[in-house]
Parts: structure tokens; sequence; C-alpha cells
């Protein structure tokens, strides 16, 4: 079958969006292919069309596990219905009833943590795959800025699995980046198509204040001018519930905040009530960004400047996903660094708590180095850090080591620590050069990722002139307060099965 014949008859789209044809030739025709292409593109189609047209099974690895059902409603609704997650959401009894029928899905969604499980990684071992996809690739780089360990050793996994069609996609990826992905999943032969991170349809604006307090009014008007659906990104929990609380204040019921600090159903529930348009407005922090696939957020605004280059590409690319004209505006004051130089800091053990774990006294009380890092005082990333090496170096549920290997060991650990940090900061630096830059902004980032030429356009960013009077608008708000969640939580789930119907 041609590959348009194909994609008419099962997406009833009449032209692919840019790259996804290549690739999927490629993999039809047997090879390995590194993608990257923008955000908003369609990376998920490609993946879907192999495999249908591969007719086999595709293990999807993602680091999105709190959107991972969401994607899965998703391929069920574009007619993929034997399609299912697993990870570290389902109980003990839901994971056990899917392994079971393992043989009976076709697309299955894992976390790269979930598989170091031996029991659910032999399940499945058990199986042919036709495809083994890679989402969010740039995570198994540690010049990534979203680093994943356990992304090293999915390498491990594709040799296991009998080394079978290889995918890897990525929005955000410099050249750096690109290398070590196709180092670390043995990708020596592979097809690369790398598409520019430019997306025309999304306007850049950074304005600059002299009091931070100034940020929070200026906000408040955006919200009043802008034409939604949009996002605020914070860099905080905190700012997150005190932007809902202040926008509440002026009258703005459609808005609630997303954060990791949040229960994973509270969070579920915001995010179905978003992506059903029964919320205008989402306050969030960056665990709110990968994989939100709603089509028409037409504004992104940055309350605090990101970490890195990368991440604010990943957050801005949410919006305009349906290619009409959207803006994304960057709030900037110099105080906002602080807050991920702070991060930096902390997100992974210091020399005190690397010091505490290896300790004499820590190795005397005979628990496991599993069992210790729960006694840590670690953060999520810093336990993730620790866990992947102390695995990978056979130690994980060992009680203790030699004083010479305890010695050689806690060196290694420290220089990957500092040179982590120093990549952090580095990368920090790189975007307070491009937001405080008075060159045309679109122009810096695709410097960034190595472009040099593109096309001008009439709304490219605020140092190029653009009006953002041009994305004013107006918008139906939504009473959408709720003061028994779990009950309209229950009410979405019961509205999608009907529409599954």
């Amino acid at each position: 079958m041609q590959l348009e014949a194909a994609l008419k008859q099962l997406y009833d789209f009449s032209e692919f969006r840019t790259g996804q044809r290549e690739i999927i030739s490629d993999l039809l025709k047997g090879h390995d292919v590194l993608g990257m292409l923008p955000t908003g593109t369609g990376k998920t189609l490609i993946y879907q069309m192999a495999a249908h047209l591969l007719k086999g099974r595709a293990l999807v690895v993602s680091p999105l596990v709190s959107l991972m059902q969401d994607q899965v409603d998703q391929f069920k609704q574009a007619g993929f219905k034997r399609t299912v997650a697993l990870n570290s959401f389902l109980t003990h009894d839901e994971k056990q009833a899917i392994l079971k029928q393992i043989k009976d899905y076709q697309f299955v969604f894992v976390s790269p943590e979930i598989i170091q499980n031996p029991f659910i990684r032999s399940i499945l071992l058990s199986v042919e795959w036709s495809l083994f996809v890679v989402d969010e690739a740039h995570c198994i780089s540690q010049w990534g800025h979203e680093f994943r360990p356990f992304y090293l050793d999915l390498a491990g996994m594709k040799k296991e699995m009998g080394k079978p069609l290889c995918l890897a996609l990525t929005a955000t990826a410099t050249p750096k980046v690109r290398t070590d992905i196709l180092h670390h999943l043995d990708m020596n032969d592979a097809k690369i198509h790398v598409h520019s991170i430019n997306r025309p349809n999304i306007s850049i604006f950074v304005e600059y204040f002299e009091e931070y307090e100034q940020k929070f009014e200026r906000a408040m008007k955006l919200v009043e001018k802008l034409k939604g659906p949009g996002i605020i990104y914070t860099n905080t929990r905190n700012a997150a519930e005190q932007l809902v609380m202040l926008l509440q204040e002026h009258g703005v019921n459609d808005v609630a905040y997303y954060h990791g600090g949040m229960d994973p159903d509270e969070r579920l529930l915001v995010q179905k009530q978003f992506l059903q348009s029964q919320l205008n407005l989402i306050a969030c922090t960056n665990a709110f960004g990968m994989g939100i696939n709603k089509a028409d957020i037409r504004f992104v605004i940055h309350f605090h400047t990101p970490s890195s280059i990368e991440g604010y590409i990943q957050e801005i690319g949410r919006a305009g996903r349906d290619s009409k004209q959207s803006v994304a505006i960057l709030l900037y004051h110099p105080a906002d660094l602080e807050i991920p130089f702070h991060f930096i800091d902390h997100e992974l053990p210091d020399a005190a708590q690397i010091d505490y774990l290896f300790s004499d006294h820590m190795q005397k009380d005979h628990h496991t180095f599993s069992e210790k890092l729960q006694l840590a005082g670690l953060s999520e990333t810093g336990y993730r850090f620790m866990e992947y090496h102390l695995n990978k170096n056979g130690l994980l549920n060992k009680s203790g080591i030699s004083v010479d290997e305890k010695t050689a060991f806690k060196l290694r650990l420290k220089q990957k620590i500092e040179q982590r940090k120093a990549e952090k900061i580095k990368s920090l630096r790189m975007i307070e050069t491009w937001v405080t830059d008075i060159d045309c902004k679109r122009k810096g980032l695709l410097n960034y990722f190595g472009e040099n030429e593109f096309e001008q356009t009439d709304f490219c960013c605020s140092n190029c002139e653009a009006e953002i009077s041009f994305f004013y608008g107006s918008h139906d708000q939504r009473n959408t307060f709720y003061e028994h969640w779990e009950e309209e939580l229950k009410r979405l789930f019961r509205q999608e099965v009907y529409k599954q119907a």
C-alpha cells in the first residue's frame, strides 16, 4: 500500500507533516532511525503507522509516566484499541492482568524504570517486537536537559529483544546530544532525520522588569487580554498556586494549578479538564510539559526564566499545535535565575549525603543500599541517580562494600555529580545570554541548535518589532470549581467511555 493511501485510510489525512513520510519509509525499509522534529508535528503518528504497516508490536519507552494513560486514551480514540501502559501508577493486580495478556497488545508504553523489574522484563522479552521506540530520546544523554539515568540501559534491553527496529524521537537535541543518543542506543547505521526546531506560527516575546512584583501585574493583564486557552509556567509550586489565587481574585474562574506536589488523581483531573476545554488556563511547573497534546493553545507565558533553552523550546511548543498563530511571552527579572541555581545545587546528592550513605555506621546496620537510600534525604532526581549507579555496579541489594571499593565508587560518583552540575550551570548561562540579547530571539534559538538560516515572518519576535496586541482577544469563561474533585474525575472518565462506545 502506498504511504499516502495508508495515511488516508488510517487517519483521513491527505498529506504528511514534515519528516513523517521519510522516517516511516526508512523504518519500512528496515533501517533504525533517529528523528528530530519540532514540537507539535505528529511524532506519535510515525510509530503508530510504522507498527501498523509492519504488522507487529511496538514497545514504546517514555518518561511521561503521569501522561501515559492520556497517551493510551489517544491511541484508542485513533482506532488502536490494543494499547496499554505499564507504569508505577498501576496496582500489583493491574500489572499482573496486563502481563498475562501481553501477547494481545499492539502498543505497550513503559517507563525506563519499570523495565528494570526482572519479572516484568522477562514477560516483555517473551514476545516478539517489530519496533522499539524511544520517545523523548534526549533523556538518554548526560548532556540533555532532562537526563534520566535508566535510559542508559535501553541499549541492553534492545539487544535482549533481539535488536528490533529502533526509532529514537526528540524535539530538542543539539548535535552533541544527538551523537550521545546514537552512541547509547547502539544505533551505528541509523538513518538520521533532523528538521528545524523552528515553529514560525509561534511569536516570541521577552519582557523585562526592574521590580519582581511588576510581573504579577503584567501576568494579570496578559491573561485578561490574550485569547486562550493558555499556560503559565513557573519555576516553583508556590508561584503556580499564588498565581491561581490572584487570578481568581481578579474574576478568572476557569483556571487551575498543576505541579508535582499534587495527588496524582488531582493532577489527572486538571489535565483532563484542560484537554476537554473545561479549563481555559493552567498555571504550572514543568511537570505539565512534554506530552500535553491540546491543539488550540494560543499562548504560553513564562513567569520565570526556564533553566535551559531546550526546556524553553519544549514548553512553548505546547502552543499552536493546530498551526494557527500563537504567542510565547517570557517575563524576565534577574532574580529568576536564583531558583534554578538553587535546584542545581540540591537536585543531586551532595558530598555529605554520599558520605552518610557509605559511612561505617550505615554499613554496620546490615541494611542494603536500597534500604539506606530511603534514609538519605535525597530529592527524587537524586534518588533515581543513586539507584541507577548502585544498581549498575551491582551494589543496590548489598549491605556494604570494602574500603577500597567504597573510596573508588564515591570518587566516581562525586566526579559525575560535579560534571552534571557544571553542564546545568552552562545551560543556565546560555538561556540568560539569550534572554538579555538584543538580537532576533528566533535566530538565537535556532543558532543554539546549529541552525543558521530561517525565513523571517511578520510576527517573529519582540526584538523584530512584532506587536503583541495582535494576540489579544476574548474567550468564554466556564465555572469549573469543583468541591468534590473525586466525583468530577469519575464523571470525566464516564464521559470518555461514552465517547468510545
